[in-house]
């Protein structure tokens, strides 16, 4: 933030892309942070106090509607682009690759279609549906309102209803939805990760691959589940998938297509050849 300006009762923010955030309330202006530096003074706002403001300023700045406790707003670009918005803790973690593809569209077009699904918990806003697309906005410019619906006075178990009703057609794994799965998140985003490396041939982004390709959601998804049912470590599991790869490279491929063949023999992946779930059995 540059610069602060006062007007009467009202104080205004503007920060250094030209945001402005009004009106706030004195007192907890008065216990918000201010710093000297070469530029001016700057505001350090607590995660409260601009949680706080935010609400106040779009109910009175932004078009929008109430229902059910769910605000929605059309929400400028810029004033957007500044919020202090986290992924929630149970959304998988993004596909940076699909971000990239996302964020050359909407860079092209100026838009982003759909809505952006945010949730104020623990005085934190947090965005637990479309991360994808809240990412690939970062940084672009000359955009469309961004249409938002956000949950003020959320928690955990609310906003877990909520996603869970917005993605009733979608099979949501337990990672995602339970603080006691007994697996480390960071060992299966890590064999993830070294799993799209090693077949990045057959790597898509998008929401149902056909045979024998996968995407970055669908793999942690079945890493889950099959560390689960099998109880293998991740670099047990990993070699399993390895050892049952080259098994299943060598089976009857009578019920496979051409084309499909064709792909497994150039990204070097057959675990998907017959069927998009692994069978845990064939591992232990």
């Amino acid at each position: 933030m540059n610069h602060l300006r006062r007007r009467s009762l009202e104080a205004v923010i503007v920060v250094d892309v030209q945001v402005i955030i009004h009106p706030i309330v004195m007192q907890e202006l008065i216990q918000t942070e201010m710093i000297w530096t070469k530029n001016g003074f700057q505001l350090t706002l607590n995660p409260f106090s601009m949680a706080h403001l935010l609400q106040k300023y779009l109910a009175d700045n932004c078009a929008g509607t109430v229902q059910n406790n769910h605000y929605t707003y059309w929400v400028p670009y810029s004033i957007f682009n500044e919020l202090p918005i986290k992924r929630w803790k149970h959304n998988r973690p993004p596909d940076t690759q699909r971000i990239a593809e996302i964020r050359a569209f909407m860079d092209q077009s100026k838009r982003m279609d759909g809505i952006l699904y945010l949730a104020c918990i623990n005085k934190e806003l947090v965005c637990y549906e479309s991360n994808h697309r809240r990412e690939a906005l970062v940084g672009l410019e000359g955009m469309h309102p961004i249409l938002v619906d956000i949950l003020w006075d959320a928690t955990d178990e609310s906003v877990k209803a909520e996603f869970l009703r917005l993605n009733k057609a979608v099979s949501v794994p337990e990672l995602y939805v339970s603080e006691e799965t007994g697996i480390d998140t960071g060992d299966l985003i890590e064999m993830r990760n070294a799993f799209c490396a090693k077949f990045k041939l057959a790597k898509v982004s998008t929401g149902r691959p056909n045979a024998p390709n996968f995407n970055s959601d669908m793999i942690l998804d079945e890493f889950h589940r099959l560390m689960k049912e099998t109880k293998l470590t991740p670099n047990d599991l990993w070699d399993k998938l390895i050892h049952l790869n080259q098994q299943m490279s060598t089976r009857d491929r009578a019920k496979l297509t051409p084309k499909v063949i064709e792909k497994c023999e150039r990204s070097g992946l057959w675990l998907f050849a017959w069927s998009r779930r692994l069978n845990a059995s064939e591992l232990v």
